[in-house]
């Protein structure tokens, strides 16, 4: 299989931000690989951690897309919500391509993802490596070049210690976007009764339900399914509701997520910008979801609420 570099070279009056916000657009249309670059001029002994960061002559964010049948509509979508991004934020930018054969890059990413204790009891590995659980973790096995989400991202890290402090051993979980599946794995690991996922993208799907099978959760105990969330789950009711998805996305569903949320259940959302934290937290109050908690990593915010 070949891959897609999208290569994203900005300049922002504030630079940390402006490669959050584009590397959060990335994550959101499943990223296959990360990579940041930075001028020459910066220290090269900085370095680093969990995302590629080569020193070039331009600033950049860049990601690798499978070269697949989906490629064209992804590409798309990606560019119109960059363009909008870009403009609400004044960020300027120029968007150049490269294939790349997977040969030539199936491996050379690997040696940068190690495991990476998330939580408390969470910690996240790929398949490659080798950890020994001490008293108490759970493991969940992910893949970085499949996945959407691997726990790295400070809003995935947000979401898993949000669910680990408040879900409950008889909760059914629903994860709105669900991306990699990763937060269904984690509410499955913390003793979740059963969890759901819904995602508008049939990679995602299959992509969930393959890390569910990988970490050995039993498909009587996880439903993926691809559509509308309402039409999906109308009939059901759920304990806790977690969605790590943009904050405009997040504010068109709320009203959806209500409707499947129980009385004095839980919604944890996280995708948001600390720009954009007042207009969640403002529909949340007009749909009576009591705000109980709020906590932030670099320029990202989770809100957690109760249905009253």
């Amino acid at each position: 299989m070949d891959w897609l570099l999208i290569k994203v070279i900005y300049e922002s009056e504030n630079y940390d931000i402006g490669k959050d916000i584009i590397s959060n657009i990335f994550y959101d249309f499943g990223v296959q690989g990360l990579q940041l670059g930075e001028p020459m001029s910066v220290d090269p002994l900085d370095y680093y951690k969990d995302e590629k960061l080569f020193l070039e002559d331009e600033r950049y964010v860049g990601g690798y897309f499978a070269c697949n049948d989906y490629l064209e509509d992804k590409k798309r979508e990606f560019l119109k919500i960059l363009d909008e991004k870009a403009k609400e934020n004044d960020i300027l930018y120029k968007v150049i391509y490269d294939t790349v054969n997977e040969k030539d890059w199936a491996d050379s990413w690997k040696k940068y993802f190690l495991p990476e204790k998330i939580t408390e009891k969470l910690v996240v590995k790929p398949t490659w490596q080798e950890y020994e659980a001490n008293n108490g973790e759970e493991i969940i096995e992910i893949d970085p070049g499949m996945a959407f989400g691997t726990g790295t991202h400070p809003t995935t890290y947000l979401c898993m210690n949000m669910i680990e402090k408040y879900i409950k051993n008889s909760d059914n979980v629903l994860d709105v976007g669900t991306g990699s599946g990763i937060l269904m794995i984690a509410s499955k690991k913390l003793g979740a009764n059963k969890v759901c996922g819904v995602d508008i993208d049939d990679v995602a799907v299959k992509v969930a339900t393959d890390n569910l099978k990988l970490n050995n959760i039993k498909e009587t105990d996880f439903t993926v399914k691809k559509g509308d969330l309402i039409n999906l789950f109308s009939n059901e009711k759920f304990q806790l509701v977690v969605s790590n998805i943009l904050a405009e996305i997040i504010v068109s569903l709320l009203e959806d997520i209500k409707k499947v949320l129980e009385k004095n259940g839980i919604i944890i959302l996280s995708g948001i910008i600390k720009e954009k934290l007042e207009i969640v937290k403002d529909k949340m109050k007009k749909m009576g979801i009591d705000i109980v908690e709020i906590d932030t990593k670099e320029e990202w915010v989770v809100v957690v609420g109760r249905l009253i």
